[in-house]
């Protein structure tokens, strides 16, 4: 601070100059000397100053004035000295060179001071130098020293607002002159880069002041031949400036004026101006922007045709096409043929996320769905599952591409649903392959249907060539009804071309005639037939296939594909047919000769059942004579009979008896054929808990477990089904002997009531080999060796043959050591 280095100096050279003066008026003194010696802190203060030490400078002068102000008061002996004023201009340095807090402190100290000095001056303790005073004295000083801090702290506020005023103003001068700059900067660039074409024009005289480089390339003339210089001419008409002269004068603007624009090759353009007056001086400035609407003009007829022809091809694509915002996966687009995939009309998708419309089967699919978009930046061919409208899952392949919308990333999706193009192609192939699995008339008459569905055609004819003229149909359909096969007639010229014909024939016939003579079209005008012949491998034409459709058609490589490979499939089943009939033929003469077989057969077989029941009646008497006749030799014999004579005699009884039991199961057998049935409602699992109590009657120490399901109700012979178990569960319990925990389990297999009841025979026992199942029922068989398990071999021929009397069905399965089953039924149902 400048003020502070000036007060230094002048306090330096001050102090010395009032101590000369007090040396020569009084001498030396203790003042003159203190005054003198401030002389020395003042220059060391000076120093502190010059080295940059100005704060501490400013509180050393204030405490040293201070200092030297009290110390000459108290020496002078009264507070009327003249060091009083010298105390008091304290509070003036104080109040310019420090804070607030410091000046009002030095002010205290003063006030202080000098009261304190008052009084030891009224009590004669200082020097008497002065006349004495009162503290009227004292209050005056402390009022003035008051209103010296007022003043001084009121100057120092002006001041200091003052100078905040001026630093405020200086920052916001430099503000704005930045601000300027900064705008007139932007608007230069603005102004030289706009794409626009711009410029700066006075309005007095018509002098170009600026142009940009658009406005170079937009009219074609240099920024040379522009600037500084009247403008060419650059309207094309000139009442149009005029116009735009006078709007501009009048409203101090022009906002979107038409105009036609002229550049410097003689070209017109399209144009639309914009212009605003600005005040530069004393001068007025128009800035103006020409935006050239031919460009404009073309790019948005452009962009309305790609954006028609875009929107026609979305509306009537035939594949699904979905426009939605990948954001939050709400549908913006959706077209018509979406209702092939998921049901319902674009008016239930746009505007709902799919979310809400529940198109994900999980959000998770949804994920998978995005982030494979957003990873490859597309899908192509992306398989996945969405749901329909009805919440079934549909199988999709989806194409996708990730576009633009107003900033927004959305996904424009094509959807092909599987299913339905697995069903196309499924039609296809059985359209292609002539509905294989039907024969006969069935298959004529699906290939009749099938046909006119897939053509389009109005009338279907497909035939035997007839003898005398005419086809036998085998499939006729009209206006898409089938129609009763009958012989009809057809326009003879086109039966011959396409009799002539080794592949398709195609024919115009003119307004009126009809391919079919008795079923006439409605509309009277040129219409289109096709026909093929069906042939024999031999060449042969032995039937027709023929097509006509109501109005001119064309046929393409697709129709006589299909038309082609129909005729070989319906030339193969004719063929076939016709075989058929041939055979048919043949069968009815055979069926005669079959039943006079049978009944001879059934005569014969009579015949032999009754002459084996005679012959094993008619041994049973030989066979007890032999058995009685050796109990007689035993008991005559008595002691003389040797052992190996006993052997005999035991061989021949053991004989004997087992032929007896061959000839009863015989005769059991041969009464199971000539037997008369008498069906009745019998409780087979009374029955068999009967038998089973036989059984354990005769072999007590057999110990099976036997399971038998009750209320099994069969209508049947109740005495030969009672044999029939006899035999079943005879068998289970013997092939069970051997078995360590034996099990039989008698039951009914579960059906529907449609159809027999079904019962079965379980056990755990020897079982058998299933390589030999087919002896299982013929008589005399067996699958054991008698040293293992006794019997005949008739009692499962006897079950076959009750069975087989009932009219229904018996099998057997075993394995090995894991026991057998037999399943069998008696023929009725429960609803018979």
């Amino acid at each position: 601070m400048k003020a502070l280095r000036v007060l230094l100096l002048a306090a330096c050279f001050a102090s010395l100059a009032i101590a000369l003066a007090l040396f020569l008026r009084d001498g030396i003194t203790p003042v003159t000397l203190l005054v003198a010696a401030a002389s020395v802190p003042l220059w060391l203060l000076g120093l502190l100053y010059r080295r940059g030490n100005v704060t501490l400078a400013a509180h050393g002068l204030i405490l040293l004035t201070i200092t030297v102000a009290t110390a000459a008061t108290v020496i002078t002996g009264g507070v009327r000295s003249a060091s009083v004023f010298v105390l008091m201009s304290s509070i003036v340095l104080a109040s310019t060179f420090l804070s607030r807090g410091k000046t009002i402190a030095i002010v205290l100290y003063c006030i202080v001071a000098l009261g304190v000095i008052n009084g030891f001056e009224q009590s004669g303790m200082l020097p008497n130098a002065l006349a004495p005073t009162g503290w009227t004295v004292w209050v005056i000083q402390a009022v003035v020293i008051a209103l010296i801090l007022i003043s001084a702290l009121a100057g120092q506020y002006r001041l200091q607002e003052a100078f905040d005023t001026q630093k405020e103003a200086l920052r916001v001068a430099h503000e704005a002159e930045a601000g300027h700059k900064e705008s007139q900067e932007r608007f230069k660039a603005l102004f030289r880069n706009n794409p626009v074409p711009c410029l700066v024009q006075s309005l007095e005289d018509r002098r170009t002041v600026d142009v940009n480089d658009a406005y170079v390339l937009a009219s074609g003339f240099s920024r040379h031949d522009l600037v500084g210089q009247q403008p060419p001419n650059l309207w094309a008409d000139p009442a149009e400036e005029q116009a735009f002269r006078d709007t501009l004068k009048t409203h101090g603007r022009v906002n979107g004026m038409r105009a036609r624009g002229l550049r410097r090759d003689g070209s017109q353009f399209d144009s639309l101006i914009y212009a605003e007056l600005i005040q530069q001086g004393n001068e007025r400035l128009m800035i103006g922007m020409v935006v050239d609407m031919s460009a404009e003009e073309r790019s948005s007829k452009a962009l309305q045709q790609s954006e028609a022809r875009f929107s026609k091809a979305f509306r009537h694509s035939p594949i699904c096409m979905t426009l939605t915002r990948l954001s939050d996966g709400r549908y913006l687009e959706v077209n018509d043929a979406c209702a092939q995939v998921f049901g319902g009309c674009p008016q239930d998708f746009i505007g709902k996320t799919s979310i809400e419309t529940r198109v994900w089967p999980s959000q998770q699919v949804r994920d998978n769905y995005v982030n494979t978009m957003l990873r490859n930046g597309r899908l192509m061919g992306y398989e996945t599952v969405v749901c329909n409208r009805r919440g079934e899952p549909v199988e999709v392949k989806v194409w996708a591409e990730i576009i633009d919308i107003e900033g927004e990333a959305c996904a424009l999706s094509f959807v092909l649903n599987l299913a339905e193009e697995t069903r196309r192609r499924s039609m296809l192939m059985n359209l292609a392959e002539g509905i294989s699995p039907k024969i006969g008339q069935a298959f004529f008459l699906s290939v009749t249907e099938h046909m006119a569905a897939a053509l389009g055609a109005t009338s279907v004819v497909i035939g035997e060539m007839a003898e005398g003229g005419g086809i036998d149909t085998l499939g006729l359909l009209h206006d898409g009804k089938l129609q009763t096969n009958r012989r009809v007639n057809l326009h003879e010229p086109s039966v011959a071309a396409m009799l002539a014909n080794v592949d398709l024939c195609v024919l115009e016939l003119p307004a009126g005639v009809s391919l079919l003579t008795d079923v006439p079209f409605v509309d009277e005008h040129p219409h289109t037939v096709a026909g093929v012949a069906l042939r024999d491998p031999d060449g042969t034409a032995i039937g027709l296939l023929a097509v006509a459709w109501e109005h001119t058609a064309q046929i393409g490589a697709d129709i006589q594909a299909l038309t082609s490979i129909f005729a070989s499939r319906s030339s193969a089943e004719l063929m076939r047919l016709r075989r058929d009939w041939k055979i048919q033929r043949l069968q009815d003469t055979l069926e005669q000769r079959v039943q006079a077989r049978t009944a001879q057969l059934q005569h014969i077989n009579r015949e032999l059942d009754s002459f084996a029941y005679s012959v094993s009646h008619d041994l049973k008497s030989p066979l007890r004579s032999i058995d009685g006749f050796m109990h007689v030799l035993r008991e005559q014999m008595g002691d003389r009979l040797r052992p190996e004579d006993d052997a005999i005699i035991h061989r021949v009884s053991a004989s004997a008896s087992r032929m007896g039991g061959l000839i009863k199961d015989l005769l059991a057998l041969a009464r199971v054929s000539q037997t008369q049935l008498q069906r009745t409602w019998t409780n087979l699992s009374v029955m068999a808990e009967e038998v089973i109590q036989q059984e354990q009657q005769r072999d007590p120490e057999n110990a099976v477990e036997v399971v038998i399901e009750p209320g099994l109700l069969a209508d049947c012979d109740s005495h030969l089904a009672r044999i029939a178990l006899e035999n079943l569960l005879g068998n289970a319990w013997k092939y069970s002997r051997n078995t360590p925990q034996p099990r039989i389990h008698f039951g009914l297999v579960p059906a529907s009531e449609a159809v027999a009841p079904t019962f079965f025979v379980r056990d755990n026992g020897a079982g058998f080999d299933m390589s030999r199942s087919d002896r299982l029922f013929k008589p005399f068989t067996r699958l054991h060796q008698p040293s293992e398990f006794q019997g005949s071999g008739i009692g499962l021929a006897t079950v076959y043959r009750i069975i087989e009397r009932h009219g229904g069905q018996i099998q057997g399965e075993g394995e090995v050591g894991k026991g057998a089953v037999f399943r069998f039924t008696f023929g009725r149902t429960l609803q018979d």
